[in-house]
C-alpha cells in the first residue's frame, strides 16, 4: 500500500476538511503571537490577529477536543501550538499565587487605576455614581489613585477633587485637563496621600484625552515615579459598536462600513505604537523606581502593551487570578487596563474590582519596594 492510499484511508473527506481548517487555525494562532513583537506601523494587519487571540485560541481548543473524540493524534498539533504560546496565555488567564500579608509599616505602596468614564454609568448618562466611587475607594484605601476620563467642577461646592480630599484624605492632587469650559474640566488625574514633588505630561504623541502624565511622589525618603497612561482609543461611535455586535447579520452592503471600521482600528494601532515608544524612552531615562498604570486600550497580545511592559513586572501575571477582564462593555472579554512596575518593586497583591460603575473595572495592586 503506497503512502497516498494510506492517507486516503486514514482521513475521510470530512476529516480532511477539518484537518485543513485546523491547520489554518494553527497558523492564525501563531500569527496572533507575532502581533506582540511586530510594530503595526511596519505591518498593521498583524495587529488584528493579536486582537483576535482569544477566539482563535478557543477554536484551537475546540479542535483538540474534536480530534480526541475521534481518537486521533492530530489533537497534538493545536495542543503543542498552545503550549508554545503559554507565556501569552498567562497574560490573559492566571491562577492566583499566594498573596503576601501587607503591613502599614512596610515599604508597600497600594496603587489603583480606574477609567471613570466621566463618572457616568454605561448606557445611563444621567446617573452619576460618584458616591459609589468614593465608597469603593474608601474600602480599598489605595495610597495613590490614577484616573483616566476624570471630570470635576472647576469651582463651587461640587468640586469633586475637594470631596476626595475632605472625605478620604488625599491631600495631594495632579490634574491637567485635556478639555474644559467655564464650569468643568476633564482629563487625567492623580490623587496621592504622599507629597507630589514633580509632575508633567509627555507631549510627544499627545492626542487630546488620550495622553500620558506622570507624578513623582516620596515614600519613606524614596522618590517613586508613577505614569498615568491613557493610550489612543479606537474612537468607536455608537453605530460602530452596533455594527460589531451584529456582525453575523450584516450583508455585502455593509462593506463600506467594514472598511471605515478597519481604518479606525488601523489608525489606533499605529498611534498607540507611537505613544508606547515615547513612553518607553521616557521610562528608560528615569533614575528611580517607577510604576506604569492605566487604560492602554489594547490587549495583552498587542505590540504597545508588550513594548511598555518589557522588562517590567506585570501585576496581573504575578498575582492575578482567572481571566483578566477589565473592560466589560461591547465585548466583555478584554483586559486593557494594566499595572506594571520596575524591577525595584515586588508585586504583593493584585485585584480587579468587579463593580460595573464605568465601562472599566477598577484595578489595584500592592507593590513593595525592594531593600
Amino acid at each position: 500500500m503506497d503512502k497516498r492510499t494510506f492517507l486516503r484511508r486514514k482521513l475521510g473527506f470530512i476529516s480532511k476538511t477539518m484537518f485543513l481548517a485546523n491547520m489554518l487555525a494553527i497558523v492564525a494562532l501563531l500569527m496572533s503571537y507575532s502581533a506582540s513583537f511586530i510594530n503595526p506601523k511596519s505591518f498593521w494587519p498583524i495587529a488584528f490577529m493579536g486582537l483576535g487571540y482569544l477566539p482563535i485560541l478557543l477554536i484551537n481548543i475546540g479542535f483538540i477536543f474534536y480530534w480526541l473524540l475521534r481518537k486521533r493524534k492530530i489533537a497534538l498539533y493545536s495542543l503543542i501550538t498552545i503550549l508554545i504560546g503559554w507565556p501569552f496565555l498567562t497574560k490573559h488567564w492566571n491562577i492566583r499565587k499566594e498573596n503576601a500579608p501587607v503591613s502599614s509599616e512596610t515599604r508597600t505602596l497600594r496603587i489603583m487605576t480606574f477609567n471613570a468614564h466621566l463618572f457616568k454609568k454605561v448606557n445611563d448618562e444621567k446617573k452619576n455614581f460618584k458616591a459609589d466611587v468614593v465608597r469603593i475607594i474608601d474600602s480599598i484605601s489605595p495610597d495613590v489613585i490614577c484616573f483616566q476620563e476624570y471630570i470635576s467642577k472647576i469651582k463651587g461646592k461640587h468640586v469633586f477633587s475637594e470631596e476626595f480630599k475632605d472625605k478620604l484624605g488625599y491631600d495631594y492632587f495632579f490634574f491637567e485637563p485635556s478639555s474644559k469650559n467655564d464650569y468643568e474640566a476633564y482629563g487625567m488625574a492623580v490623587l496621592s496621600r504622599f507629597p507630589i514633588y514633580d509632575s508633567g505630561t509627555i507631549r510627544d504623541n499627545d492626542y487630546g484625552i488620550n495622553r500620558i502624565s506622570y507624578v513623582d511622589i516620596k515614600k519613606q525618603d524614596t522618590l517613586i515615579r508613577i505614569y498615568n497612561i491613557h493610550l489612543r482609543s479606537f474612537a468607536l461611535q455608537n453605530e460602530d459598536k452596533e455594527f460589531i455586535q451584529n456582525l453575523s447579520n450584516n450583508n455585502e452592503s455593509d462593506n463600506s462600513r467594514t472598511r471605515k471600521l478597519s481604518r479606525k482600528l488601523k489608525n489606533a494601532f499605529e498611534l498607540r505604537s507611537e505613544q508606547a515608544h515615547s513612553l518607553k524612552k521616557h521610562m528608560n531615562e528615569c533614575q528611580y523606581p517607577y510604576i506604569a498604570v492605566g487604560d492602554f486600550n489594547d490587549t495583552p497580545m498587542s505590540y504597545s502593551v508588550n513594548l511598555i511592559g518589557d522588562g517590567l513586572y506585570n501585576a496581573f501575571k504575578e498575582k492575578g487570578n482567572g481571566w483578566g477582564v477589565t473592560h466589560h462593555a461591547l465585548l466583555p472579554i478584554f483586559q486593557i487596563d494594566y499595572i506594571f512596575a520596575s524591577q525595584k518593586f515586588q508585586v504583593m497583591n493584585y485585584q480587579i474590582v468587579k463593580q460595573k460603575l464605568s465601562d472599566h473595572y477598577p484595578v489595584w495592586s500592592d507593590l513593595r519596594l525592594k531593600p
